[in-house]
C-alpha cells in the first residue's frame, strides 16, 4: 500500500533532524530535538494519506 504525505511536513522533519544534529549526541538539546523528531515521524505516518 501506498500512501503520500505533504512536503511542507517532510521539510519541517528534515529541519528538526538538522537541528538536532548541530548538537553532539550527549547535549541535552540533541535529546529534545530527538523526541521532536521521533514524534513528528510517528505523525507523519499516522496522517499519510492512501494513494488511490
Amino acid at each position: 500500500m501506498e500512501k503520500w504525505v505533504k512536503l511542507k511536513h517532510v521539510q519541517e522533519l528534515l529541519e528538526l533532524m538538522d537541528k538536532r544534529d548541530t548538537y553532539d549526541p550527549w547535549h541535552i538539546q540533541h535529546d529534545k530535538y530527538h523526541r521532536k523528531v521521533k514524534k513528528t515521524i510517528e505523525w507523519i505516518k499516522r496522517n499519510a494519506k492512501e494513494v488511490s
